[in-house]
């Protein structure tokens, strides 16, 4: 049997994917700085540092999912060093090591954010410019780096839109809603672009697939459900009652923040008037994936 190996296996993604794993009687190892990982798996504490001896992490036969990562934009804005290390080079020796060590397949968890897609289209792998904030120019450039790796093991890249699910995801969900609930019913809600998500379980299907296809070998894929949101909309799922959407208070709310659209809280701000739509098409067409999540369906069902 396989064993598979969770790099940053205590973070969000990497703990539900072990358990995920180890639900199914996979051998699973999590490595993070963390002094205990996931219930039922093996864990190192090692914390990803230069230093530090990578090569002892894999073996042969190994599935390596890199699931660490600086992934909080403020976080990298402040150390673009660290965001530098864990996104873009930290990822490339991991992949060296496991590669001399006879690894099967290394899966890089990059981000939708790795591109900017351009306006109003639905955006594949392919479409749009590289990033020009940290965390996205990080990840844009780990992907460039891994892929020019000549590694005999297979190499794949998932780019997430935005996550949802999980207990941490639900508590956010669950304030949300009571907000939009209460301003929803009083007034109209600012107009904003649409998003795409896709839900953490049928991200983790996506990863396991991924990591297990022998006929995939330096793909890069998109996960997303097929429906977008706008604020409206994510209002409306979360409170059961229709929510109307104003473009006029949108544009009067981020008026005063236009001439300050150079800095990064009000660029930030200003991303909510743009729609980024992304298509799962390549990875649908591959794999048997399909997203059987809806995030409207998630957003009624937190309580």
């Amino acid at each position: 049997m396989a064993r598979w190996v969770v790099i940053g296996g205590t973070g969000a993604i990497g703990r539900a994917l072990c358990r995920h794993l180890v639900s199914v009687g996979q051998q699973v190892l999590s490595v993070s700085r963390a002094p205990r990982g996931p219930e039922g798996c093996e864990h190192l504490s090692f914390a990803l540092f230069p230093e530090n001896d990578l090569s002892r992490l894999f073996r042969s036969g190994d599935r390596v999912v890199y699931a660490a990562g600086l992934a909080g934009r403020a976080d990298c804005e402040r150390n673009p060093q660290l965001a530098r290390w864990l996104n873009s080079d930290c990822p490339v020796v991991l992949l060296r090591a496991a590669d001399s060590a006879g690894a099967e397949s290394f899966v890089y968890l990059s981000s939708v954010k790795a591109l900017r897609p351009p306006a109003g289209v639905l955006a594949n792998e392919d479409s749009g410019t590289p990033a020009a904030d940290v965390y996205g120019r990080s990840k844009w450039l780990g992907e460039r780096q891994l892929l020019a790796e000549p590694v005999r093991c297979r190499l794949n890249l998932i780019r997430p839109a935005s996550v949802y699910g999980g207990d941490s995801a639900a508590g956010r969900a669950q304030r949300w809603r009571g907000l939009l609930r209460t301003w929803g019913r009083l007034a109209p809600l600012p107009a904003s672009g649409c998003r795409s998500f896709v839900s953490l379980a049928d991200l983790l299907a996506a990863i396991a697939l991924v990591a297990e296809a022998a006929n995939c070998d330096r793909e890069t894929f998109i996960a997303a459900e097929p429906r977008f949101y706008d604020l409206a909309a994510i209002a409306s799922a979360a409170s059961g009652a229709r929510t109307r959407a104003c473009n006029w208070l949108t544009r009067l709310l981020l008026a005063p923040v236009r001439p300050l659209r150079r800095l990064p809280i009000a660029h930030k701000l200003l991303e909510l008037e743009q729609s980024e739509l992304y298509s799962a098409a390549r990875l649908r067409s591959m794999l048997p994936w399909r997203a059987e999540g809806r995030y409207s369906e998630f957003l009624r069902g937190v309580s």
